[in-house]
């Protein structure tokens, strides 16, 4: 099922939330080595997973334009999450590729690609949008022109959305 909806939305067409996703069990090393368990995420606004990886070209390109989605929409509760996908072989590598361009969104390796099987990942990049409860709103993969203003948008959309405290 998590297959179909993500097919339907990888090809731009409207979609009502209909898979949740589980994260439990999901724990994965931060760039300082730290074990991070991604459900601590839910429940917080919405989030965004973006699977890259660094000799990713068009992972790359989306990168400084997901920065910018942080930046602006962090402040108003958004949470984005790298998921690099690079490997234990060449997991050094991403924190100095992350600061040399500049991103500051906390990134994970999924170092056995676990996180990337449970979510049935198969092409980088793929972007997931999720609302706080862990339903998959968004899911894009690749990377087109265009796209991050639409992931703008949606996250947008579920914020206003959310109830007010």
């Amino acid at each position: 099922m998590l297959a179909a909806t993500l097919a339907v939305a990888a090809c731009g067409e409207e979609s009502a939330p209909t898979q949740r996703v589980s994260l439990a069990g999901l724990r994965l090393q931060d760039l300082e080595g730290q074990s991070v368990e991604l459900a601590s995420y839910l429940g917080k606004g919405p989030l965004i997973l973006d699977f890259w990886a660094t000799w990713c070209k068009p992972c790359i390109t989306a990168l400084p334009e997901l920065q910018r989605l942080h930046t602006d929409l962090t402040p108003r509760g958004v949470q984005i999450v790298g998921v690099n996908e690079d490997g234990p072989r060449n997991a050094p590598k991403v924190k100095p590729f992350a600061k040399t361009h500049g991103i500051d969104f906390p990134i994970v390796l999924d170092l056995n690609r676990a996180a990337q099987s449970q979510l049935q990942v198969s092409v980088l990049p793929t972007t997931l949008l999720l609302d706080s409860k862990g339903t998959v709103v968004r899911t894009s993969f690749g990377y087109r022109p265009g796209e991050i203003d639409a992931l703008r948008k949606a996250a947008e959309a579920l914020l206003d959305k959310a109830p007010k405290q």
